[in-house]
């Protein structure tokens, strides 16, 4: 079977399928950032030039609250490296500082809509912060929503 235009035809057809794509991605990264910060009202945001990398635990006992705040974080610019579930369940989050960056700790306190922030250990898997989801926590109006 012959394609029409040949084998050019058919890398200028992929190449307008991957470019199209790319632009539907951009498009509903930008959005979705667009929604929450109009929504919440908050632009709170990772520091400046600074990496902070997160792991988020869901204890609220609500499937699939540490995937949307995973996904809410790294919208703000938090390197979340993991998100699982806790086997202890609390009500209120809880975010603790493992390395002394307080106001990171208090920067994502405040994108999760307000949490208890402690100063804990040093982790054994070099994370910066690690969040507790309790049960009290919702995701904010309009934070990014990817199923």
């Amino acid at each position: 079977m012959r394609w029409p235009g040949g084998k050019r035809g058919v890398a200028m057809g992929a190449l307008a399928v991957v470019a199209l794509v790319g632009a539907v991605v951009a498009w509903r990264a930008r959005g979705s950032a667009a929604v929450a910060v109009a929504a919440t009202g908050d632009t709170t945001r990772a520091p400046a030039g600074e990496r902070i990398v997160v792991e988020v635990y869901n204890a609220s006992g609500t499937p699939g609250v540490a995937r949307r705040a995973t996904f809410l974080l790294r919208d703000r610019g938090f390197d979340v490296v993991g998100w699982g579930n806790d086997k202890a369940k609390r009500e209120r989050t809880l975010v603790i500082d493992h390395t002394g960056k307080g106001d990171a700790a208090a920067r994502i306190a405040r994108v999760l809509g307000g949490a208890t922030v402690e100063r804990g250990e040093e982790s054994p898997r070099w994370v910066d912060v690690t969040v507790r989801l309790g049960r009290a926590f919702t995701v904010p109006p309009g934070a990014p929503f990817r199923p």
